[in-house]
This record gives C-alpha cells, sequence and structure tokens, in this order.
C-alpha cells in the first residue's frame, strides 16, 4: 500500500474503518497466546428441602449425601492478544466448560460452552467483537454478586437475573450466553463505559440484543443492562455498590418478561469485607415471579486465599419458596487459578 493511497483511504473512511486500513500490514506487530484456567474442587451437602435447585443456586446435588462439585465450573482457555501498534489491537478468546471429578464436558452439545470470540479494537475507539460471548446484561448483574455467580451461597440467575431463561435450544445451552453474537465496546469515557450485542437467530430463534452501560471512579459502581428478545421476552437490570473501604455493599433489581421462567421480579443486597487472609461475604435476594410463589435466600461464605493463585472456600445458602420445605446447602473446597 502506498502512501497516496493510505491516505486518500483516510480521508474517505470512518476513522474506525482508516485504522484498520492503517494497521493491517504492520510487519512489527507484536502477539502473545495464553492458556488460562480453573480447576475447582469442593464437597457439597444440601438437606432434602422441596425448594428446588434454581432457587438455591449453586446447589444441583442429590439431596442428604456429600458430593463432589465444584463451587466454581473447571474450565480451560485460550486467550490471544496482538499488538496492531497506535494502540489498535486483535484478540482472540476460546473457553472449554468442564467438572473435574469426572472429566466430562459441562454441555456435550457445545465444546465451547464459555465463550469463542475474536475482536478488533482500539483504547480510543472502542471494540468490536463477533461470536459466542456473554450477554451485555450479564456484566451487571455479575458485579452485583459477592460470589460472582459461585458456591453455593451466590445470589445468581434467580437473585440478579430474575430467573430469566429467554429460550431453550442446545446452541445456546445457558441463560447468560449467546451464539452468533456480534457487539461493540465503547472506550472507557469519564467513567462510563458501555457494550451493546446483537445476537443473530439463524433461522434457529429470533434476533437477540442485549446492553449495558456502567459507571466506575473510585469507590463508585453503578450499572443497568437490558437483554431482549422481543417485546414480550426480555430483561432489564439495575444494580450499584459503594466501596467504604473495609466494607462493599452492593443492591440489584432485575425484572423478567416471558421466557421459559415467565414473568418475574428479583431483589438484592450483599456486603463483601476484605480480610487478612481472604474475604468475607453475605448476601439476601428476594424472587417474585407472578404466581406469587415468592422465594427468598440467604448466603454467606469465607475465602482464604493461600496464594495468588489458589484459594480455600466454605459457604451455606438457604432458601424457602411460598409452599415448600426450605432447603439449605453447605460447601467446602479449593479453587487453583492458572
Amino acid at each position: 500500500m502506498n502512501k497516496a493511497f493510505a491516505h486518500r483511504t483516510s480521508a474517505l473512511a470512518s476513522p474506525l474503518l482508516a485504522a484498520l486500513v492503517a494497521l493491517a500490514p504492520a510487519a512489527k506487530a507484536q502477539s502473545s497466546v495464553t492458556i488460562y484456567g480453573i480447576i475447582d474442587q469442593g464437597v457439597v451437602k444440601a438437606n432434602n428441602g422441596t425448594t428446588p435447585a434454581a432457587l438455591l443456586p449453586g446447589r444441583g446435588v442429590s439431596p442428604d449425601t456429600w458430593n463432589i462439585k465444584a463451587g466454581n465450573t473447571s474450565r480451560l482457555g485460550f486467550r490471544g492478544l496482538e499488538d496492531l501498534g497506535d494502540g489498535a489491537y486483535a484478540r482472540f478468546q476460546i473457553e472449554h466448560r468442564f467438572a473435574a471429578d469426572t472429566g466430562t464436558p459441562s454441555n456435550a452439545s457445545v465444546f465451547w460452552l464459555g465463550r469463542s470470540v475474536v475482536a478488533l479494537g482500539s483504547k480510543t475507539l472502542g471494540e468490536v467483537y463477533a461470536g459466542r460471548e456473554y450477554s451485555a446484561a450479564y456484566w451487571v448483574a455479575l458485579y452485583a454478586d459477592p460470589t460472582l455467580w459461585s458456591y453455593v451461597s451466590q445470589l445468581g440467575s434467580a437473585y440478579t437475573y430474575a430467573n430469566y431463561t429467554p429460550v431453550a435450544t442446545t446452541i445456546e445451552a445457558s441463560n447468560i450466553r449467546w451464539a452468533n453474537s456480534i457487539g461493540y465496546k465503547t472506550p472507557a469515557l469519564g467513567g462510563f463505559n458501555a457494550e451493546f450485542a446483537m445476537a443473530l437467530g439463524e433461522g434457529q430463534r429470533k434476533r437477540a440484543s442485549s446492553g449495558n452501560v456502567q459507571f466506575r471512579r473510585g469507590p463508585v459502581w453503578a450499572g443497568a443492562g437490558f437483554d431482549r428478545l422481543d417485546s414480550s421476552t426480555n430483561l432489564m437490570l439495575l444494580a450499584g455498590g459503594y466501596d467504604f473501604g473495609v466494607v462493599l455493599p452492593r443492591a440489584s433489581y432485575s425484572r423478567a418478561e416471558g421466557g421459559l421462567n415467565g414473568k418475574a421480579t428479583s431483589y438484592s443486597i450483599s456486603a463483601l469485607v476484605p480480610t487478612g487472609f481472604g474475604r468475607l461475604y453475605a448476601s439476601f435476594g428476594a424472587y417474585r415471579p407472578a404466581t406469587h410463589l415468592d422465594s427468598n435466600m440467604v448466603g454467606a461464605g469465607a475465602q482464604y486465599d493461600l496464594s495468588k493463585r489458589t484459594l480455600l472456600y466454605t459457604n451455606a445458602g438457604t432458601a424457602r419458596r411460598d409452599g415448600l420445605t426450605r432447603t439449605t446447602a453447605f460447601d467446602l473446597g479449593i479453587k487453583h487459578t492458572f
């Protein structure tokens, strides 16, 4: 590409396209590929309460018996980053989920269950990505939970996502990810950043969209998100928190319409306390479906850091839905990240 052609292209194209054209032939780009993952193994025991596992997130085990189960799903991933110069980059990420106690995939139909995405971005223009990726709304719900949707003490989908599950298809295999997605993430501007994504149905379902806006500055975090399949199947949520140093309280509100679980609202409050050995956390969640079969849950736990990569955890969670008996679960385990 000669300089005259590059100049004419830059003058006619959008800033983002011009950046891509100018950077594409860079011969001295630096790149790296990282192997990462989590191996998590713990023991879990739950009583024989009749409140279902969906309302005590993280339980999912046979009652009144000890079970080997991960508090945080084990995974193996690969991510690569190529520096294209002038703040531009290309990246990819693929992630497989599995059960470490048996070695079996978390989903036999979707090998890269966690995500499989390729992206092109810049520090000043933001990032465009495509592939299998989390719904933009999920990131707001995730940060509202001090466990990050882990362990039997988690708030999880029921209490930060209003139990929203838009479709039941093999290709989705999750209520928080969309296959066939294309999205855009803005750069951080004055503490604000946003993300918008669209998932093409490709003849298997309707086209979906999701988005979020978050604000992070100093101790303040606030976020709003949505996930929409159509006018009768959608989710909206709000969350926020303030880090006082000695304690980080957070709260969330979510409302779902339609989908597999119908209309519902959920609320949560939580607190995370950093300690000299790790952290302590506690949370309360309320789930209010249109059926009026309300449920409440309480969770608490502790993390003991053996190193930057290895930790021990223990948690307890209890939940009760109207008309059913209380389900309570306990876990204890070790998590190693690499």
